[in-house]
């Protein structure tokens, strides 16, 4: 199973059902792992010396950025507007650029947290 997933987003899929049955789930689940095990992978890759990280970090910008996709829109959890919007500002300062458009949108419509039409600027 994780071989023909492994060719390309197999959270999404497996959220959505696109080539298998949909289990959100165990979408989120998956999702979770990911962030979780990119974090530790990039924290090892700084912590070695490299400055900008490694190859670990498109993963976990990613899954984060999934994450606050599925709290956004219900997908395997319950909606979850703040979380929704803390997952996009946290893969925004990872340097997202879609994530960047959502929680702009965020801050323009309100969504998550107090309205700011003049923008805030990212940590």
């Amino acid at each position: 199973m994780f071989g023909r997933l492994a060719e390309s987003n197999a959270m999404a899929q497996i959220i959505h059902g696109w080539g298998l049955p949909a289990d959100p789930p165990l979408g989120i689940s998956y999702l979770s792992r990911a962030a979780s095990n990119s974090a530790a992978v990039e924290a090892a890759a700084l912590s070695s010396g490299l400055k900008k990280g490694g190859a670990a970090k498109g993963e976990l910008v990613l899954a984060i950025y999934e994450l606050a996709n599925s709290f956004r829109h219900g997908w395997g959890v319950q909606k979850d507007p703040v979380a929704a919007r803390s997952y996009y500002e946290t893969a925004a300062n990872l340097g997202d650029t879609d994530a960047m458009n959502e929680v702009a949108k965020c801050y323009e419509d309100g969504f998550g947290g107090k309205k700011d039409r003049r923008g805030r600027q990212l940590k």
